[in-house]
């Protein structure tokens, strides 16, 4: 899995996984989804957390060169997390950080060489900012090296060790930059033996320009017939593409009734968003779908 800015590379390379995790109960099903996955790919987990330090309790961690009351509660915390995913046979390691939970989680993640990064969220608060890590989930989605996951306030609990998807929606933009997404959504559907659907999503002003969407749609279909294994796929016909369009909220309420399915969206490692795959559209989702949204960074 890439850490320098690259494709996404297959699914089945999900060697290392990190889980952020505030101890509330979003974060409780997100860690189910992150063991369900480590324990299908053998993976390592880590399980990391920001403790935000009081004054004070930095002062006599200085003077005592021993770690503080709030650093020991929040290590046992972890430490219990920890054990009971030990318990069912996965490979498990915490990381307690002092500091920004930014920083934290992706000094962790980049430190650990994360596959994949799971976040739990708390839904729509304020401008749908706010998520597991606060005002800091944008920044991480954005800049986490990997790919992440990101449970939703409205996804069922009861995923077992099995992954037990029953479909793999993969949102792409029909750009030359989403194409490695699909290649990635189509790899995991593969590694899972879940069926994989590819919606392409198109700007309202867009989607009355029949022009300019078979044109899209041509180039984006010659672009995947150039990759491996790509052959005959039914994605590669733009036949198949011009049934799925949809618009933004078309999008959003099938996620909405996706309740045993796994989202996939292709997003631009950029400060600004681009208008079809930008941060309003992608935390929309994440914040009302039925099912974990796993976001993709592409060149």
């Amino acid at each position: 899995m890439p850490h320098s800015g690259n494709a996404p590379q297959s699914g089945s390379l999900i060697k290392s996984i990190v889980l952020a995790t505030d101890f509330l109960e979003s974060s409780r099903l997100a860690l189910d989804y992150a063991v369900a996955f480590a324990h299908h790919y053998s993976a390592k987990l880590t399980i990391v957390h920001a403790v935000q330090l009081p004054p004070e309790a930095e002062e006599a961690e200085m003077l005592r060169r021993l770690p503080s009351i709030s650093r020991e509660h929040a290590t046992a915390r972890l430490e219990a997390f920890a054990s009971g995913v030990r318990r069912l046979g996965v490979d498990t390691a915490i990381d307690l950080r002092a500091g920004d939970p930014y920083a934290a989680v992706l000094g962790s993640t980049i430190e650990n060489k994360a596959d994949l990064l799971v976040l739990g969220t708390h839904g729509v608060y304020r401008g749908l900012e706010h998520m597991l890590i606060g005002s800091n989930a944008e920044k991480i989605l954005m800049s986490s090296p990997c790919p992440t996951l990101a449970v939703g306030r409205h996804v069922m609990a009861g995923i077992d060790l099995k992954l037990n998807f029953r479909q793999i929606l993969m949102v792409a933009d029909m750009t030359q930059e989403s194409v490695a997404a699909a290649q990635y959504a189509d790899s995991l559907g593969k590694n899972l033996g879940v069926p994989a659907e590819l919606i392409q999503l198109l700007a309202d002003d867009e989607a009355k320009d029949s022009d300019y969407e078979r044109t899209a749609i041509e180039k984006y279909c010659a672009s995947l017939r150039c990759l491996p294994g790509f052959s005959g796929h039914e994605w590669t016909e733009p036949a198949y593409h011009l049934k799925r369009i949809s618009t933004p909220d078309e999008i959003t309420n099938r996620a909405i009734g996706c309740a045993d399915g796994l989202l996939i969206l292709g997003v631009r490692k950029e400060p600004s968003w681009k208008r079809h795959l930008h941060a309003s559209f992608a935390f929309k989702l994440i914040a009302k779908s039925g099912c974990p949204v796993l976001s993709l960074h592409i060149a």
